[in-house]
C-alpha cells in the first residue's frame, strides 16, 4: 500500500451493487429497469455492468455518471470474497 493512501472497506458485490444505485437514483441518473451488476476484475479490483439492451437505453450523461462513480467507488471500496 501507498503512503498516504487509506486502505480500502472492503464490502461484497450486493453491498456494492446497493450503493451504486442508491447513488444514481439520488442524482436522477438511474432509470427504471436498470441492472447493475458488481464483477470481480483481475485489474482492478471490481466492475461493474449493465446489461447490454439497458445500456443502450441510457442517456449519453448517465453513462458518464455511472462511469464516474464506478471509478470514484473504486479509489473507496475493495470486494470482499462474499
Amino acid at each position: 500500500m501507498q503512503r498516504g493512501r487509506m486502505a480500502k472497506k472492503r464490502v461484497s458485490s450486493v453491498e456494492l451493487t446497493w450503493i451504486i444505485v442508491e447513488k444514481l437514483k439520488e442524482d436522477g441518473s438511474f432509470q427504471k429497469g436498470l441492472s447493475v451488476a458488481v464483477i470481480p476484475d483481475s485489474r482492478l479490483g471490481w466492475r461493474a455492468v449493465v446489461e447490454s439492451r439497458a445500456r443502450r437505453r441510457m442517456t449519453p450523461r448517465a453513462l458518464r455518471r455511472f462511469e464516474a462513480l464506478q471509478k470514484d467507488l473504486q479509489e473507496i471500496y475493495g470486494l470482499s470474497g462474499d
